[in-house]
């Protein structure tokens, strides 16, 4: 970010960017840091809240009571956090794992940060600084923080990829090539992160032809389609199944006849519409930077190739509910929070020069707003701060829930393995209501109950109560969460938190 960068070659023009100053290149690393301690994503990173399923990716092989990494190739292709897991993940601890997946994600938000800055959003160091912020305070992506273990290759393999799009950009060849690895990298490890590839892939061609952004467009999802087929050979030659064998959770339909295509419809349109219920301020944000761009003759084109990336992403989401019945979560539509970041940043693109002429401030560029500082300009500025700051305060939010019931959950793994020095440890029993065993919310927190007393423990996992040891924890579980009984100590597993 210290050098002079021209735009795309793609783009049929060499207009040359605004310079680098080095004052941007303290304001990037400094701005992530505040935005680490703003968002309290440093807590979660050095105290890591840690999900059920990612387990697996951080015990070593053939540990009791953890399915092996293995079983997410066959389900969910996850062949690249496999390996992952091989040689980095099963040697660590949850917090390293933690460590090493926010490092990640600064510097694929470092990464998306330049291509913004190569692109010609430059704008002041104030306003540079609140585009960081809402950069890095996705409300979506902070839903991906829990699961450190599986998903750091995910983050890795995207920060890696936005750091080489502006080298691969160069030429058809290498961005067909990049698309290739970069989409099957994602696909192998997490599918989402592709998306995100994607649309700052065409949001780096400016205002390239047309023909030049369909092509990025189409080799993606031929890319999205090879990783799916060395998903599927890997499969057919590793477990001889050719494909994915589907967890029965996710509730599979396939579109087999007009009956499943209307199921899966009405699946895709209710996650769609739950999605952006939760989001619907940040998707009025968006929409006003979408208004003002297309009312901005220097903005539109790159705006209308930015909705078109944004389109395709959206459309490879429905057609894959629609062809399956699976539902992509609301955590793995990384891209909506794009939508409503980057046609704000769009209407802060350096106004200098057009086709290497200069234009003075104010003047009019075709229709729409004057060139210069104005209207759009204070109008992005404000959006941006708002996005930041709703983003700062969803993280916080967030990750507050997680280490609220960490917290307590390691207070009752403290408390009932706790024995006096040279006596023998007790043994731990678990106990669930039984209407609550049975749900998906009960199963998930009652892994993470056995999983915090199974590092109280030093790997010794608790056990199911069995027998009176259930009666009599169901009669005196409104007493407290950690029971004596003789020579064993029963936990009883809190009501699953609201967030879950």
């Amino acid at each position: 970010m210290t050098t002079q960068t021209p735009a795309p070659a793609a783009t049929g023009r060499r207009t040359r960017l605004l310079p680098a100053t080095p004052e941007r290149g303290f304001l990037v690393p400094a701005v992530i840091a505040v935005a680490v301690l703003l968002t309290q994503g440093a807590v979660q990173a050095l105290t890591p809240f840690i999900r059920q399923d990612d387990w697996p990716f951080l015990l070593p092989a053939d540990t009791p009571g953890v399915i092996p990494p293995a079983y997410y190739n066959l389900s969910e292709g996850r062949w690249l956090n496999s390996v992952w897991w091989a040689v980095v993940g099963q040697h660590g601890t949850p917090t390293t794992a933690a460590v090493t997946y926010a490092v990640g994600y600064a510097l694929l938000v470092a990464g998306m940060w330049r291509v913004l800055h190569l692109s010609g959003v430059r704008p002041g160091p104030a306003v540079d600084a609140l585009l960081g912020i809402a950069l890095f305070a996705s409300c979506v992506w902070v839903q991906l923080l829990y699961w450190p273990g599986a998903l750091t290759p995910s983050v890795l393999a995207a920060a890696a990829g936005v750091w080489l799009l502006p080298w691969a950009a160069r030429s058809p060849l290498r961005l067909g090539l990049w698309l290739v690895a970069c989409e099957v990298a994602a696909v192998l490890t997490y599918p989402p992160v592709g998306a995100v590839l994607l649309v700052f892939a065409v949001l780096f061609l400016g205002d390239a032809p047309w023909r030049r952004v369909l092509y990025v467009a189409g080799a993606w999802v031929a890319a999205f389609g090879v990783g799916v087929g060395v998903a599927y050979t890997l499969n057919w030659v590793v477990n001889g199944h050719f494909g994915l064998q589907l967890a029965a959770w996710r509730q599979s339909n396939p579109l087999t006849s007009l009956d499943a295509l209307g199921v899966n419809t009405g699946r895709w349109l209710r996650a769609a519409g739950a999605l952006w219920a939760v989001q619907w301020w940040a998707l009025v944000l968006g929409l006003v930077g979408i208004v003002l761009g297309w009312r901005d003759a220097w903005v539109r084109p790159r705006l209308q190739r930015l909705l078109v990336a944004v389109a395709v992403a959206w459309g490879l989401d429905a057609a894959q509910t629609l062809a399956t019945g699976t539902v992509t979560e609301a955590r793995g539509q990384l891209w909506t929070w794009l939508a409503a970041v980057l046609p704000v940043a769009l209407l802060l693109v350096g106004r200098r020069t057009r086709a290497g002429l200069p234009v003075g401030p104010g003047r009019p560029v075709g229709r729409g707003w004057p060139v210069g500082r104005g209207r759009p300009d204070r109008v992005a500025t404000v959006t941006l701060a708002v996005l930041a700051l709703g983003g700062v305060l969803t993280w916080r939010a967030d990750i507050g829930e997680h280490q609220d019931v960490r917290r307590q959950y390691a207070s009752i793994a403290a408390a009932a393995a706790a024995h006096d020095p040279g006596t023998v440890a007790p043994t731990i029993v678990v106990y669930q209501d039984p209407a609550t065993r049975n749900t998906r919310a009960g199963r998930v927190m009652a892994s993470t109950l056995f999983m915090a007393v199974r590092q109280e423990q030093g790997g010794v996992l608790p056990r199911w109560c069995s027998g009176a040891e259930c009666v009599e924890l169901a009669a005196r579980a409104a007493s407290g969460s950690v029971i004596h009984l003789g020579q064993v100590v029963g936990v009883v597993v809190p009501t699953p938190p609201s967030w879950i």
